[in-house]
Formats: C-alpha cells, sequence, structure tokens
C-alpha cells in the first residue's frame, strides 16, 4: 500500500506540470466576466480526469473504441463522407468567427484595462471545456497509464479505487486550483492589467482559429479514408 501512495504522489505530480493547461487557464481568465466562472474550468478537468481514470482501468474506453473500429469497418465511406462534411463544417464557421473577430477588434475604438472580450463563456461551457482538454491531454498521459496499471495489479474494490484515482485527479488539478487563487489576490495590479488586455486580444480569436483547426484535421482524416 504505501508503494501504491508514494506512485501516485510522484505520478499525479509530474502529471500536473502541465504548462499548456496554466496556458488555457490564463487565457480563460482573461475571457470569463466572472474570475469565479474559471473553477468550472478546474471542475470539468478534475471530474473528466476521474470518469475516463475509471473508464480505464474497467476497460469501458477500449470497448468503446473496438465499436468505434468495428462501425469503421462496417461502413467506413459513409463513416468517411460524415468526417469530411463536418471538417467542412467546422472550418467554414472558425472561418467565418475569425473573420468577424478581426472586424470588430478593428472597429473597436479603444481598448482599456477594463475592457470585456466580445464574447463571455457560461459555466457549463467552461466545464466541458475543461472536461475535453482534460480528454485531450489524456492521450498523451503516460504517468497516468503507468499509476493505472499498477493500481490494477491490487485488484481492489470499486471504492478504494475511486478514492485513489480521486487523490490522483485532486493533485493532477492542484496547480489550476493555485493558479486560480494567485490570479484573484495578484487581480488589479499593473502587471495583471497588462496580460489581461493582452490575453483578450488573443482570447478573441482562440476558439474560431481552434474550431478552424479542428475542421481542417477533421477533413483530412476523413480524405484519407476516402482515398
Amino acid at each position: 500500500m504505501f508503494t501504491l501512495i508514494t506512485a501516485t504522489l510522484t505520478a499525479s505530480f509530474l502529471d500536473s506540470i502541465n504548462p499548456s493547461a496554466l496556458a488555457q487557464q490564463m487565457l480563460l481568465h482573461a475571457m470569463v466576466r466572472k474570475q469565479s466562472h474559471v473553477r468550472y474550468f478546474i471542475a470539468g478537468i478534475g471530474t473528466a480526469n476521474i470518469v475516463l481514470g475509471l473508464g480505464v482501468y474497467y476497460g469501458i474506453t477500449a470497448w468503446l473504441t473496438k465499436g468505434f473500429q468495428a462501425l469503421r469497418h462496417a461502413y467506413p465511406q459513409a463513416i468517411a463522407i460524415a468526417e469530411l462534411l463536418l471538417g467542412l463544417c467546422c472550418a467554414v464557421i472558425g472561418l467565418f468567427l475569425t473573420i468577424r473577430t478581426r472586424r470588430k477588434l478593428r472597429n473597436a475604438t479603444e481598448m482599456t484595462a477594463e475592457a470585456k472580450p466580445p464574447s463571455s463563456l457560461t459555466p457549463c461551457a467552461l466545464f466541458w471545456m475543461g472536461a475535453v482538454f482534460c480528454g485531450v491531454e489524456l492521450t498523451s498521459a503516460l504517468p497516468y497509464f503507468g499509476f493505472l496499471t499498477l493500481l490494477a495489479s491490487y485488484g481492489f474494490a470499486f471504492p478504494l479505487v475511486l478514492l485513489v484515482i480521486c487523490l490522483y485527479s485532486f493533485i493532477y488539478a492542484l496547480p489550476l486550483i493555485l493558479l486560480y487563487a494567485g490570479y484573484g489576490k495578484l487581480r488589479g495590479t499593473q502587471a495583471i492589467q497588462k496580460l489581461e488586455r493582452a490575453l483578450s486580444c488573443i482570447s478573441a480569436y482562440l476558439i474560431p482559429v481552434l474550431l478552424c483547426g479542428l475542421g481542417l484535421y477533421v477533413c483530412y482524416h476523413g480524405g484519407c479514408a476516402l482515398l
């Protein structure tokens, strides 16, 4: 048991060193109207980490992956066409939003430290953004998979498995929690105001560019499947 706890603390600490998640949260601090809403982004990451961890532990994700692969083998052309159409829609919407954002920023007469970005994110959207972000990051989370492999060797009952995975997820999200607390205390200082102005400009383009990039990737994947 001591070995498991030590491995949990070590692996979760290594996994928590995630510059991309910290950068994403900094952008969200500049995007949201209420700083307290950033907690939903952190909650989404933590919840998704627990749910996906349980899914990997009990083989649910492997079962879903096999089901999707079977569907692709049964209807390869239909799936590829659907991916291509979905990718085109995402790319067109992303391009449209990028152009509209550029026009809005160009027509703005001034931008102050108190200025808000053109759009805001709801708590529900922030929660699901965190969950999706965690799911994408999980594909390269080698410490997490190593931890789950070690945990599986103990053969614990579900309550204990859930407890250990929750401990891992808490430490994984701890740097984000500390960033949230520190940002709240430093907000209003000159350095943070300058950072917010820069991040507000970047965040205005963030979602359109990501949507456009996702659309191009899905188009590429669907197009390759058709060839």
